[in-house]
């Protein structure tokens, strides 16, 4: 027995024995290669000949760069990568590279960083950057331009001069290095969601070899003779609206002042969403640059105010001689954050009241304290003083009080009586009057003329007064209540029959009728007075919910120009409404309208086709001899072949009040000098030959006001 135990101990001692031996051997725990190589999948990688650049979509094409989203296989990130659009020639090539060696040599938090440069399998050039998500700076102005709620909340002023500081920052870094930027403008600053704020398109950027120029101790000149573009030279290059004076001149002296005028146009904008010159060419923009016929910012933009302390500040960056503006970008980014911090700017010269304004908002708490004590002292100062009159003047008061009431009731009596008199007046101008543009409180004055004692002739003019007031804001039943009061009259004759009929057709009188059921109210209306007519389509439209579609109008739309006219057309002969590519088309050749404005007591005039947004108007051969008649109007396109309007040299200044971007018409009925200046502001077609008429050739190195420079 003894010895099978034995055996079992010994058993499991040579069991646990092998167990021990197995976990010590190294041999089989060994890796495979396969094991190692995924140990190390970053260092595997740089070995890998799978191409480092993997191109996932364009993101932008200009004048010199296209740009896209590649990968890095390498990195394993998302980057923008550029190519040159202009590769004809080695020069065009040597440009492109210029930028990126240019803009890889300005290492600084709000320049665009350069990553790579090199030639792609094709042979073509290339450089790589930072991707940053966001907007382009003219993107955020566009959108508070256009009053979008959520750029107004993301960028109010504060944050847009912070904006503004992170940009100074960067141009006064360039000029520390000897760059020049030329090309500051909205379009070349990009914002990130979470602050970062970056200057790029260095592509017209300079290097001034300047020997008084002050450099850092880790700083060196780069060097202008690879750098820069000699063939530019002698070339006018920038955007209109932000180059400086000397800069629209080929060969003006550039220094750090021109950045600095771009810097005041961009801050111009910043504060009213527009440029700071104005021209309806780039020619012009050019020529007024040069002038310095720069636009007062109050004028610029009248809807709000902008401090008068940021005005200065703008109108000395933008000064028309280099000498006049800021000594360099530190002193104007350093008149900003005075601002910024409640400190008066430089600039305005401000006086002893604006200092001390400033001064309070900056110790507003201390100020606020100091206020208080001043409002507590005055305070107990006068309950004291009040105390020690009060005994004094009892006496006096008690004496003249029965002199006082008796004075103050007589007062009130001719005051009741001026205003009986007063009241009787404007009632009887509300019977005479025939503006019903407030008619809602032309009806609550005529009830209270009602509640007075007045003649029975008087009475019924109010009633009739009351009917057509009624009767224009289509209350039909209230017209009728107070047209049977009123009793029998020619003036109201067929008002009472129109009210009667529509009362039914609409039981409700705050409720409003259709459009197609108003244009059957024109249609009848034969012998009811014009002028009513108009105040009813007036209210009526002031109440036409704005989801209401163009075609449920083309009725009404007819039969109030048929009223205009004086003809019945569009009873036989219906509007129509045609939907193309570019928007809503209304065809109006061959027709006899020639009015299609009604003018309304109070509210000037009002366009009928206006409601219908109109993308196209065809009045080919129709009798319109005044285009006058149009404005209110906001078109892309106008055909007017055969249409002689009656005075030829207004004709571009009233289709430019359309914003039209295209007019056919027939260029021999019309002067050269007419059809010439007609070019410069939109397309010009001939009619006859259905082809665009050539605009007058601008200079090649010129731009539009609004265009990017090449």
């Amino acid at each position: 027995m003894a010895d099978e135990e034995n055996k079992d101990l010994e058993k499991v001692f040579s069991d646990r024995n092998e167990t021990l031996r197995s976990f010590y051997n190294t041999a089989a725990l060994e890796l495979s290669e396969d094991e190692k190589d995924s140990l190390t999948p970053i260092l595997n990688s740089l070995k890998d000949d799978i191409a480092r650049y993997r191109e996932i979509e364009k993101i932008a094409e200009g004048g010199e760069k296209r740009i896209t989203l590649v990968h890095d296989h390498r990195l394993d990130r998302r980057i923008a990568m550029a190519r040159s659009v202009r590769n004809k020639g080695s020069q065009d090539l040597e440009q492109f590279l210029r930028e990126a060696r240019l803009t890889a040599n300005l290492a600084h938090p709000n320049i665009m960083p350069v990553y790579n440069m090199g030639l792609d399998p094709d042979g073509e050039p290339f450089f790589s950057m930072e991707l940053i998500p966001g907007d382009s700076l003219k993107t955020i102005v566009r959108k508070l331009r256009d009053g979008d709620a959520d750029y107004r909340r993301d960028y109010p002023l504060d944050t847009l001069l912070n904006i503004y500081l992170k940009i100074c920052d960067a141009i006064a870094y360039a000029h520390s290095r000897g760059v020049l930027h030329l090309d500051i403008k909205p379009d070349n600053i990009r914002v990130g969601k979470f602050g970062e704020v970056l200057v790029c398109d260095w592509g017209l950027a300079r290097v001034i070899n300047d020997e008084d120029h002050d450099l850092s101790d880790d700083s060196a000149l780069l060097d202008g003779d690879i750098l820069n573009d000699m063939t530019l030279s002698g070339t006018l290059k920038g955007t209109p609206g932000f180059m400086a004076p000397e800069q629209t001149q080929a060969y003006g002296d550039k220094k750090q002042h021109t950045d600095i005028y771009a810097l005041g146009a961009l801050l111009y904008m910043l504060l009213t969403y527009k440029l700071p010159v104005e021209g309806e060419s780039a020619n012009k923009v050019i020529q007024n640059t040069r002038e310095g016929k720069i636009i007062s910012m109050r004028r610029r933009n009248p809807d709000f105010h902008t401090p008068q302390s940021l005005n200065a500040v703008t109108m000395k960056a933008l000064a028309l001689k280099p000498d006049d503006r800021y000594e360099d970008v530190g002193d104007l980014r350093h008149e900003i954050s005075r601002y910024l911090s409640g400190h008066p700017t430089k600039a305005e010269s401000a006086g002893w009241i604006t200092k001390a304004s400033l001064l309070l908002r900056r110790h507003n708490r201390v100020s606020f304290l100091l206020i208080f004590f001043l409002l507590l002292l005055a305070f107990v100062v006068s309950v004291n003083l009040l105390a020690i009159s009060k005994e004094k003047s009892e006496a006096v008061a008690a004496r003249t009080t029965a002199e006082e009431n008796f004075q103050l009731y007589r007062n009130e009596q001719q005051v009741a009586a001026a205003l009986g008199q007063e009241l009787g007046q404007a009632v009887s101008f509300t019977v005479r009057s025939r503006d019903f543009v407030n008619a809602p409180s032309m009806i609550h004055l005529l009830e209270t003329g009602l509640d007075e004692n007045i003649d029975t002739v008087k009475r019924q003019n109010l009633y009739e007064q009351k009917g057509i007031l009624h009767f224009v804001l289509e209350e039909f039943h209230a017209a009728n209540e107070c047209f049977n009061t009123a009793g029998k009259s020619k003036r109201i004759g067929q008002l009472r029959v129109l009210s009667q009929k529509y009362a039914k057709i609409k039981p409700i009188d705050k409720s409003r009728l259709s459009d197609n059921q108003l244009a059957e109210l024109f249609s009848e209306a034969k012998t009811a007075n014009q002028m009513t007519l108009f105040y009813l389509y007036y209210h009526h439209m002031r109440r036409r919910p704005a989801s209401a579609s163009p075609e449920e109008y083309i009725k009404l739309a007819g039969a109030v120009l048929d009223k205009l006219n004086y003809t019945r057309r569009s009873k036989k002969n219906p509007l129509k409404l045609f939907k193309t590519k570019n928007g809503l088309l209304l065809n109006l050749s061959r027709t006899n309208y020639s009015v299609f404005s009604m003018n309304i007591i109070g509210v000037y005039r009002r366009n009928v086709l206006a409601p219908f947004k109109l993308a196209t108007l065809d009045i080919s051969d129709a009798k319109l001899g005044n285009l006058a008649e149009l404005r209110g109007m906001r078109l892309n396109e106008l055909r007017m072949a055969g249409v002689k309007v009656d005075a030829p040299r207004q004709l571009p200044r009233q289709l430019e009040s359309l914003k039209l971007k295209k007019v056919f018409l027939t260029i021999s009925d019309y002067p050269k000098e007419t059809i010439a200046e007609l070019t410069q502001k939109m397309v010009v077609v001939d009619s006859k030959t259905g082809r665009k008429v050539p605009t007058p050739n601008l200079p090649a190195d010129a731009e539009s006001p609004e265009s990017a420079a090449p």
